[in-house]
């Protein structure tokens, strides 16, 4: 077969070093050299034809383009793009695979039309930094064995779906794979029943091989994931400012499978976000909403677990800032996939397809490639900022808070009088003190406020659900519910919760049996459907 051909583009005065080391590394390395063939314009011979025409040609004709940006754009024109920008544009033209690393400059400044060029890369592509040559090679080995991957020319299972010799069937939860059965029969039909056997289980999702689990089942049904992933676990953090400094209001790990996980995080990131009170002039039933839509934080967390590179010796990390959410995930952005593609419907590409499409089935991916756009809409519904994605070392997801400069806009309200639960709730939230040190009793008060005039002596089962349902906005015990309800602890644990589970409308913040379970209403529960 014909070599890929590796087009090599920057300002070549500033990276004359890096270009030719580059250069130097694919044609010597023995796998590098078999499959690809690398250009620099420094080593062709000078010839009568235009040179800037050849190396258009050049970057148009390759499959994998390598850009490197720096302090420097080069010399341009009046109005013209400078050449190494019009070689970006050429290997677009031509749908090359193009990959940018980013110099780290230390704090020295860029000139003004590279920091332009640099934004628009930035916004289009997956990229990496680097401070020397030594750590540009290595990336750029990682990109092209990569791309070799891609094209199938390096045949890899993917980690989660290779086995481990020292897991058997004898390590997988039967429990826990009931519960993911319950869950997927009442998110999406699926065929087979509560009984079925751990291993037929397994064998539907081609998670058993040589009669040993995959990686993506231990993940989901192992008794201790994290005895053979110790850094599979959700970090979370809280911080009363807008850096990362001490002390840490609030710090949590949370293990357990990865639906366990994406569901404690969830909560407990919820329990640090405000609540607001709709205007009843929009809605007659006043609906209650946090001040980042809650889908949002659950689908990102999501993404991060389904997407996460479970070989990093790193984990997913969620950091609840005063003025943002960060979600930090040590994965890389898919080959077929740019940053652009990110902001529009997109083609799914999962690192983990197996653990991905069992979260499809138990209902906490809704549809493969719209996570993002999902998000994006829902808070520009919410009038806030979209999420901005960092790829330069890992995935960062950033969320912007309502309010970047105070933590009192808590629990807003607009009412017609002042004895509604809407001035109650706002009444309550007024004081910073509360809000900085506990914002989930504050939001639990506030939702109490709002459900406690609904309860009635006699309620019908559907009344008494939607209750539940909407208290849940905020976590609750079953006995916090039963004060609230005016029920028997006992009358809703036995009837009311198992059902309410069962139908992937309540999620249990810990895993099942954990003392102190309390509950919260499934982000992705949506009435109208009901």
């Amino acid at each position: 077969m014909s070599k890929f051909k590796v087009f090599i583009s920057s300002v070549q005065a500033e990276f004359a070093q890096e270009r030719k080391r580059i250069y130097e590394y694919i044609r010597g390395d023995e796998l590098m050299s078999q499959y690809f063939d690398p250009f620099i314009f420094e080593r062709i011979a000078s010839q009568d034809a235009n040179p800037k025409q050849l190396y258009l040609e050049e970057a148009a004709q390759s499959q994998v383009y390598l850009l490197l940006v720096g302090q420097q754009y080069g010399n341009a024109q009046p109005g013209m793009p400078s050449p190494t920008e019009q070689e970006y544009q050429a290997a677009a033209e031509g749908n090359a695979y193009r990959i940018a690393y980013i110099k780290d400059l230390d704090g020295v400044a860029r000139d003004e039309r590279e920091e332009q060029f640099f934004r628009k890369v930035q916004n289009e592509l997956s990229y990496r930094t680097f401070a020397n040559p030594s750590v540009l090679v290595s990336l750029v080995k990682q990109s092209l064995i990569t791309f070799l991957k891609y094209k199938g020319i390096i045949h890899e299972q993917t980690l989660d779906e290779q086995v481990r010799s020292d897991a058997s069937m004898e390590v997988i939860d039967t429990e826990k794979v009931r519960e993911f059965i319950r869950k997927a029969r009442s998110k999406r039909a699926f065929p087979l029943s509560e009984d079925t056997e751990p291993e037929k289980l397994l064998r539907h999702f081609r998670m058993l091989r040589d009669e040993k689990p995959t990686n993506a089942a231990l993940l989901l049904f192992a008794k201790d994931p994290q005895y053979f992933f110790p850094t599979a676990v959700i970090k979370c953090a809280w911080f009363l400012t807008n850096e990362m400094v001490k002390p840490i209001e609030d710090y949590k790990t949370f293990e357990g499978d990865v639906l366990d996980q994406i569901t404690q995080a969830t909560s407990w990131t919820m329990s640090k976000l405000s609540l607001r009170y709709g205007v009843r002039e929009i809605s007659p039933q006043n609906d209650t909403e946090f001040e980042i839509p809650r889908s949002v934080i659950f689908e990102t967390i999501v993404n991060a677990v389904a997407h996460r590179d479970y070989n990093s010796t790193g984990s997913v990390q969620v950091s609840v800032f005063r003025n943002r959410i960060v979600v930090r995930n040590p994965g890389t952005l898919p080959v077929e996939l740019t940053k652009a593609d990110l902001m529009k419907e997109h083609g799914s590409y999962p690192h983990n397809p197996l653990l991905a499409e069992a979260m499809f089935q138990a209902g906490f991916i809704d549809k493969y490639g719209t996570g993002i756009t999902e998000n994006i809409r829902k808070m520009q519904e919410a009038h806030l900022l979209a999420p901005d994605i960092d790829l330069s070392a890992e995935f960062v997801t950033t969320i912007w808070r309502n309010d970047a400069t105070s933590l009192t806009n808590v629990a807003t309200s607009i009412a017609n009088d002042a004895t509604s639960p809407a001035n109650v709730a706002t009444n309550v939230a007024t004081s910073p003190v509360n809000v900085a040190t506990e914002p989930l009793a504050e939001n639990k008060r506030f939702i109490d406020s709002i459900v406690a005039p609904k309860v009635k002596a006699k309620m019908s089962p559907a009344q008494l659900r939607e209750c539940i349902i909407e208290a849940c906005l905020v976590e609750h015990s079953v006995e916090e519910l039963a004060a609230l309800l005016h029920k028997a602890p006992k009358h809703l644990r036995n009837r009311y919760i198992p059902d309410l589970v069962a139908e992937g409308i309540l999620l249990p913040t810990k895993p099942r049996h954990s003392p102190g379970q309390s509950y919260f209403t499934n982000p992705k529960y949506n009435k109208s459907e009901k």
